[in-house]
């Protein structure tokens, strides 16, 4: 994992499909990357529709980093839920305590822009702790 990853982190703004989504639906979304390449959700509501809620739909799951891409790749591969195995490839930017990552849905093509475009959910995060 990238040392400057390793953390908590809550989102602060959901862009899915192209429509920023409304802060009620994740306000309280946290995550948590690990020292050892994984992703662990803190909280998040997976019952929502699979496009919504805790996008990857899993509590864990492995991460994937790729810094000598430009730019820089991100993938999450779930270990539970509709996307078990499935690799949602995506690209992110840190800059310091705000990390943005744009993922792909399964069986989309990796993103290249840091907006949504269909198939794809925006994602930016704050640093917590």
């Amino acid at each position: 994992m990238l040392h400057e990853l390793v953390g908590s982190w809550k989102v602060i703004g959901c862009q899915l499909n192209t429509k920023w989504l409304p802060d009620s639906i994740f306000r309280e979304f946290r995550y948590k990357f690990t020292p050892d390449d994984h992703f662990l959700l803190d909280w998040s509501e997976l019952t929502y529709p699979q496009f919504l809620g805790g996008f990857p739909k899993s509590a864990t799951g492995k991460v994937i980093i790729n810094i000598d891409a430009a730019p820089q790749q991100i993938d999450f591969i779930p270990d539970e839920g509709p996307f078990s195995g499935k690799a949602l490839l995506g690209i992110f930017e840190l800059d310091h305590d705000i990390l943005k990552a744009n993922f792909a849905f399964p069986g989309n093509p990796r993103p290249t822009e840091f907006t949504a475009s269909d198939g794809q959910v925006y994602e930016i995060w704050q640093r917590v702790g």
